[in-house]
């Protein structure tokens, strides 16, 4: 498989309680939002080009695997799974624990998906 051919991967999921939250791109510029119910939505072509753009400028490729405040068991969990159309790729999870500039990823999937996923970080 080519780099060009390799499946754009854009997910997010997060949960404090059930059911959680999540978003993903699907084939053919659809997006899926679940917040409870599942939504399939139709994705623009600039604003998926525009989240891939923002995602160089927050610099989320160089952010660390995993994000995990020892010594909680509750709490907040989320994860991250991209690749972009240039074949690059990087898996993030987190508990409790968020990059800096984590609050910035959220407003751009939901500008990207039209979801409404509260900012849910915590402050320890």
């Amino acid at each position: 498989m080519t780099e060009q051919n390799k499946k754009e991967i854009i997910y997010y999921s997060s949960c404090s309680m059930d059911p959680g939250v999540s978003v993903e791109l699907l084939e053919n510029n659809k997006g899926k939002i679940f917040d409870g119910f599942e939504e399939v939505v139709d994705l623009k072509e600039h604003k998926i080009l525009h989240f891939w753009d923002r995602m160089n400028e927050l610099q989320v490729w160089k952010w660390k695997s995993k994000y995990i405040m020892e010594g909680i068991l509750d709490g907040h969990q989320w994860e991250l799974k991209l690749r972009n159309r240039e074949g690059k790729t990087r898996n993030f999870y987190g508990h409790m624990k968020y990059p800096d500039n984590y609050n910035e990823l959220i407003k751009e999937l939901n500008n990207l998906f039209g979801s409404e996923i509260e900012d849910e970080k915590y402050e320890i």
